[in-house]
């Protein structure tokens, strides 16, 4: 047993053969996804464009990045003779690319017939790079160390999910680590030849993607350093020529040695469309008003730590760990200066530049950093046999040494089983993976959004769910605009924005009718719709289901009992109107309200009717306390987070609930004149007390907070038919005259019902320091201040209730 563990770990030729499995692995997770996935945002403009250039010569659809990899792509559409003629669709003389690859003629062939093709362009890229990830840890760590950096990118989900999809970024990756694994050893055996492979692969990255260029400063700058210490002058100045001059050559070659006149430039340069490109994107890095959603926030522009959480929350957790224990392996027994910058470098680079832009879409956008990290974790399974000449002490002995063995002998077969088992469960919808900490690949909406969760890949899904469910009023929502429904026989549905079918924003968006409701993970946090809030409803419930991880079901049932109102509060300003309201709730039957919520609260019918309540949200940014106990029996359901038709305002349920008053108080009545201490003989009397006016008196309760709060409850018995306050004054035991005064409505009086109770809240400094303290409360009217009698005795009108000593407040 001994001989034969010995002899696979090593035999080099058992690590080739083993690394070529890990290979084919890869790939069969790779092609046995492909035609499970539904066609994402960005494939048809990438594989159509590259198309038509092949079979035109002409990059008037190229835009936001080179087209080398879009004419790869587009390699395999020239085989099939049901392609049809770039030039006979309408949007190719408009110079649009979104609608050429859009446009009707694509949609009539059967999409896979040109998409698998133009996705198996990819996966095999995806071959190279993985060889080319084994091939550099082997180099520098030994074969183990290139089988453990094998073995971890081809079961990476990231990596898979783009290996997958016919866009950019695997590509990229690809040529990125290529010219830099190809510098590297170019360094240690310089020449001629080997400056214009150098070359020619720096021209290939940056024909790839804008993205690459950040390879120019970074292997310029090493190769004058290395050129200064190791050449003479006149040697680096021709070899710098060379790569640059070889670099160009082979960019410009790939625009088809395109001459023209780039924007905002009035002489021709050599591949005007890549400058094009490079201007564009620098717009787009820069620009503040790209949408994106992380942690729960809708934003518009870039947040610095937008990549750090996203590869918290994305990378598998195993990759986390020993990317940990590589780094701290390394720190203790670092690798040489010029190659810990050639492995660093460019990664670490690429993340400040990335964190510094205004681009949030996507953990994709930071591929290109992933095999630098494997081939560090490589390191881990390093061993003096294999290391470098020179390097096997740096290997074999103190805490890097200890780190190595304990991790390979014990943790690594364990995270490395951790890591497969999490990959294949997430098969085939890699693009949805998430981490432990995130709850898994089924909870990565509620932190994400965008390619990071839903890139419109699970419509096929979606089409099964439907043909397993009988479903009513299916309303849907996908990521894109453009795709025509019935592609994945979704026609049936109910069309919801962004859908050019549907209303530019959705109706009764408050109040959604009844039916159910299937939502892209990416629309319903904001992405690709007009309004980002449009949604939000969806956002305070949990779905019932959840598609392909991206997908999410809601079954939505009429509110039972059936809303009857709308209040609103009115502090600083009534945030909806009518008009908005009808279109909102789909209601226009709704009976409407208005009241000072940080003096009143209304519950209308006495509290035996559901509705709804408005608040502008200024009041939620720092609520009182009286507003915090209100809402707390209330449940979220909107929030319009910024201006626009209305104000930023959110809107709340209310359900019918016993309504929050004190059953227990004890009052005395009397006139208003008469101190309290004259009636503590008498019985006391309970609530409810009517009063002689369109109301009743049905108690009270004392909070604490800064100041002494006393809370009045009352009942509306007759429509008002003037306008009226509260009487609320604070008095002692043994005296009739006022210490504090603190009269108010904050109901709007007009509006009340009968049935409808509301709390009316009256502050006091509370400075005064008595041993008994009554509140004298009850109505009057306000055209004459001619106070409320109160039938249950002759002469009076005033309602005394004593409160606590001030030390217990």
């Amino acid at each position: 047993m001994l001989f034969l563990k010995s002899v696979l770990l090593q035999n080099a030729h058992i690590h080739k053969l083993l690394a070529g499995i890990l290979l084919l692995l890869s790939f069969v997770q790779i092609v046995t996804s492909l035609p499970q996935l539904s066609v994402t945002f960005d494939e048809p403009v990438h594989a159509l464009t590259g198309y038509s250039i092949l079979r035109t010569g002409d990059l008037r659809l190229v835009e936001d990045h080179p087209p080398l990899l879009e004419m790869w792509m587009g390699c395999p559409l020239l085989l099939s003779p049901e392609s049809p003629e770039p030039t006979s669709i309408s949007a190719w003389a408009e110079g649009d690319r979104r609608l050429f690859a859009y446009a009707e003629q694509w949609w009539r062939l059967p999409i896979d017939s040109w998409l698998i093709p133009a996705r198996l362009t990819i996966a095999l890229l995806s071959l190279l790079l993985g060889a080319l990830v084994y091939r550099w840890a082997a180099d520098w760590f030994g074969t183990r160390a290139g089988l453990l950096a094998l073995a971890l990118l081809a079961f990476d989900p990231n990596i898979l999910a783009h290996s997958q999809l016919a866009t950019l970024d695997l590509g990229v990756t690809l040529l990125i680590l290529s010219a830099l694994y190809v510098f590297q050893r170019t360094l240690n055996r310089p020449s001629y030849v080997s400056m214009l492979i150098n070359g020619a692969l720096l021209g290939l990255a940056l024909s790839a993607k804008i993205s690459a260029g950040l390879l120019v400063p970074i292997t310029g700058g090493l190769l004058l350093i290395w050129g200064w210490l190791h050449w003479t002058k006149k040697e680096l100045l021709f070899k710098l020529l060379l790569y640059s001059s070889t670099a160009f050559l082979t960019l410009w070659s790939i625009h088809l040695f395109q001459i023209g006149m780039p924007p905002g430039v009035n002489i021709p340069l050599p591949a005007p469309t890549f400058w094009r490109s490079f201007l564009r994107i620098g717009r787009d890095v820069s620009s503040v008003t790209r949408p994106a959603f992380l942690l729960g926030e809708f934003y518009r522009g870039g947040r610095w730590y937008y990549f750090p959480v996203i590869f918290l929350l994305k990378t598998p957790l195993p990759t986390l760990l020993l990317l940990i224990a590589a780094l701290v392996k390394l720190w203790r027994q670092p690798l040489s200066l010029w190659r810990l910058i050639l492995w660093g470098a460019f990664p670490l680079s690429y993340l400040l530049v990335s964190i510094a832009t205004n681009i949030n879409i996507g953990y994709r956008h930071i591929l290109p950093v992933l095999p630098f990290l494997y081939i560090g974790i490589g390191s881990l399974a390093a061993h003096s046999g294999t290391a470098p000449a020179g390097e096997s002490a740096r290997f074999h002995s103190g805490i890097g040494w200890k780190i190595t063995h304990y991790v390979s002998r014990y943790a690594l077969p364990a995270l490395l089983l951790w890591q497969c088992i999490g990959t294949l469960a997430v098969a085939p919808y890699h693009l949805t993976f998430f981490n432990e900490l995130a709850g898994g690949p089924a909870n990565g909406w509620r932190y994400l959004s965008d390619s990071n969760v839903d890139w419109n890949q699970g419509l096929k899904a979606t089409h099964v769910y439907l043909n397993s469910h009988t479903l009513e009023n299916v309303h849907l929502s996908i990521f894109t605009q453009y795709l025509p429904p019935e592609v994945y026989g979704l026609e049936e549905t109910i069309p919801l924005p962004p859908s050019p079918e549907a209303p530019p924003v959705m109706p009764a968006r408050y109040n959604p009718t009844p039916g159910t409701y299937i939502i892209s993970a990416s629309t319903l946090r904001g992405i690709s719709i007009t309004l980002p809030e449009m949604y939000n409803w969806f956002w305070h419930r949990e779905p019932d289901d959840i598609i392909a991880n991206s997908m999410l079901v809601y079954h939505v049932t009429a509110r039972e009992p059936k809303p009857t109102w709308v209040g609103q509060c009115n502090v600083p300003v009534v945030p909806l109107t009518t008009e908005l309201i009808q279109e909102r709730f789909g209601r226009t039957d709704l009976r409407q309200l208005t009241f000072d919520c940080t003096q009143s609260w209304l519950y209308p019918d006495s509290g035996l009717t559901s509705g709804w309540l408005a608040l502008h949200r200024e009041l939620l940014q720092e609520p009182g306390d009286f507003l915090k106990w209100q809402l707390s029996l209330l449940q979220l359901s909107f929030e319009q987070q910024s201006n626009g038709y209305a104000t930023a305002h959110s809107i709340f349920e209310y359900n019918p609930a016993p309504l929050p008053i004190p059953a227990d108080n004890v009052y005395w009545i009397a006139a208003a004149g008469t101190a309290p201490a004259e009636l503590t003989a008498s019985v006391p009397l309970t609530a409810p007390l009517p009063l002689d006016g369109p109301l009743d008196f049905l108690g009270s309760e004392i909070r604490h907070a800064a100041r002494l709060e006393i809370i009045t409850y009352w009942r509306v018995t007759a429509v008002p038919e003037a306008p009226f306050s509260l009487m609320a004054h604070l008095v002692a035991s043994n005296d009739a005259q006022a210490l504090e005064v603190a009269d108010g409505l904050g109901v709007t009086w007009y509006q009340l019902h009968p049935g409808d109770v509301f709390s009316q809240r009256h502050q006091f400094t509370a400075q005064a320091r008595h041993s008994k303290l009554y509140l004298r409360t009850g109505a009057y009217w306000l055209s004459d201040d001619s106070r409320w009698s109160i039938p249950e005795a002759a002469g009076t009108d005033a309602i005394f209730i004593p409160l606590k000593a001030p030390d217990d407040w």
